[in-house]
């Protein structure tokens, strides 16, 4: 376990600025959760913008009060506290992001009638493991068990592969306008990135976050 994630489990220091960050997690698998029952259930948006809105603003409050509280710890504790500074800037923006993004497929949602039911299946199965990365992603982070984040960063990178080979498939069909469904898939091939990015922080240098084992994150 690295120095820096001791101190964010010393109860007197940084410890409250990890509750945050699960926090943070939670609530963008809420949201993802979401957006995706409306679109694979066809259900109106209203009836969970509100919520979703509600708990984005929640993310955003968090993702400010966790860069305060950094820069507070960066200055009392020095040179030590640097790099958890810059690591939870960093992977906090990633939090974020998974939030912005939910809300982009709740947007997305109204045009859910265009998208037929095998497409909607495809969703469905990507949307499935996608969640699921989401509760894992807090886990591994919070446990920093380096052999389980190099094993989700292989399963994060097959799902945004499988998103991005469904699209390629998808686009080169001619026969029906297949755009709602497609940018379904690039949108959680985003949210699923921003998992992996947070979970690089456990087995990966500074440097390199964001940056996975057989790309991956901002790499693509």
């Amino acid at each position: 376990m690295s120095d820096w994630l001791k101190n964010m489990r010393d109860p007197d220091g940084a410890a409250p600025m990890r509750r945050r960050f699960q926090e943070m997690l939670a609530d963008g698998r809420h949201i993802f959760d979401s957006a995706m029952t409306v679109i694979l259930t066809g259900s109106d948006p209203a009836d969970v913008r509100e919520d979703v809105f509600k708990t984005d603003r929640r993310i955003n409050r968090n993702e400010m009060a966790l860069r305060r509280e950094l820069v507070v710890h960066a200055t009392v504790h020095g040179p030590n506290g640097f790099p958890m500074a810059l690591v939870l800037m960093s992977i906090g923006k990633d939090a974020e992001r998974i939030g912005d993004y939910a809300k982009n497929l709740l947007d997305l949602a109204v045009h859910s009638s265009g998208i037929n039911d095998e497409e909607r299946e495809s969703i469905r199965l990507r949307a499935a493991e996608t969640s699921e990365l989401l509760l894992r992603a807090a886990s591994v982070f919070d446990s920093q068990n380096e052999e389980a984040a190099r094993k989700f960063l292989l399963d994060e990178q097959d799902v945004r592969r499988a998103c991005e080979t469904q699209v390629s498939t998808w686009l080169e069909d001619s026969s029906r306008n297949r755009a709602a469904a497609c940018l379904c898939l690039r949108f959680m091939k985003r949210v699923a990135g921003h998992s992996g990015n947070v979970v690089s922080s456990v087995c990966m240098p500074l440097d390199k976050l964001d940056f996975h084992p057989g790309g991956g994150g901002d790499e693509d």
